[in-house]
């Protein structure tokens, strides 16, 4: 008889399968009986059921082509049994005692318990680039504090507080949505250096700003809605601000760091592109509900 659930584990692998042996090889599944590790891709990553063939409590959930990662969690979401839930994506490969980890966290007194992101130490520079845009926030050094906004990219839950919020979960795991619910709640969300995930970037640049573009589209869409229409083309008039607003936050957080001060003239030159899709995505976002039918009510 299989013991219950203490943990469930969502990995989402976007363009992202290669990265699952070196996945696995952390996490051990057939050596935690007590958690459940749900894997969530779509058919554009199709060899993910041979890559994790038997290796202990693993289910395989195929979501909908063109389903974004918010989209993986919440399938993992809605098939977890655990009431403690770790989020995380295939871009990103955990330290050995990742499982450890979540399953020690303190979650009586927060929401929320996230860990720190650090960069492969062979990343070129697209990859690092794509960690100083996401998450620079969360690179290490980092001591134990409150955190507004955390990456759900090496985070814990308590799946009850998820479930709270179905309407928010129908459209995806978009965490930062949760995130102003939990503090609307006066509830807390922290991060624990103890949680430890090494990005390993496997997008492509054209995957990647694909993915941003459609996460900026997101956020504007989400940041404006029930919005009046003048409201909306302000929004999106005044969204070209955002690059260097956003550009002057990264730099900020890169002089701040001094794992990240030194970086290859590349990023330099990824970075801005990666920004602008965001921006492109947040201001076409801004004026999506404006048409009967939009994107996202398809999805």
């Amino acid at each position: 008889m299989s013991l219950p659930v203490q943990l469930s584990i969502i990995v989402a692998v976007q363009h992202s399968q290669d990265n699952l042996p070196a996945i696995l090889d952390a996490l051990q599944p057939a050596a935690h009986s007590d958690v459940e590790f749900i894997v969530c891709h779509t058919p554009a990553d199709p060899d993910v059921p041979t890559l994790i063939g038997n290796k202990g409590r693993v289910t395989v959930v195929c979501s909908p082509e063109g389903s974004l990662i918010p989209h993986l969690w919440r399938d993992g979401i809605l098939a977890a049994k655990g009431e403690r839930v770790g989020t995380t994506t295939a871009h990103c490969i955990p330290a050995a005692d990742w499982v450890d980890a979540l399953l020690a966290a303190d979650l009586n007194a927060v929401a929320v318990v996230a860990g720190t992101i650090e960069n492969d130490s062979h990343a070129d520079a697209k990859g690092r680039a794509i960690l100083l845009q996401r998450y620079a926030a969360f690179a290490p050094p980092q001591e134990r504090h409150e955190i507004r906004d955390p990456a759900a990219d090496n985070a814990l839950y308590r799946r009850s507080a998820l479930m709270r919020h179905r309407d928010l979960l129908e459209r995806g795991f978009w965490e930062p949505s949760f995130h102003a619910r939990f503090r609307a709640e006066s509830l807390h969300l922290a991060l624990d250096p103890n949680l430890r995930v090494i990005h390993r970037n496997r997008y492509t640049a054209c995957q990647y700003m694909a993915q941003r573009l459609a996460h900026g589209r997101e956020f504007g869409f989400t940041r404006a809605s029930g919005r009046p229409f003048p409201y909306r083309v302000l929004l999106a008039l005044l969204a070209p601000a955002v690059l260097p607003l956003m550009l002057g936050r990264i730099l900020g957080r890169a002089l701040g760091n001094p794992t990240l001060r030194r970086q290859p003239a590349g990023v330099w030159v990824w970075l801005p592109l990666f920004v602008l899709a965001w921006v492109a995505g947040e201001a076409s976002g801004y004026l999506a509900g404006l048409r009967p039918r939009t994107w996202f009510a398809q999805r």
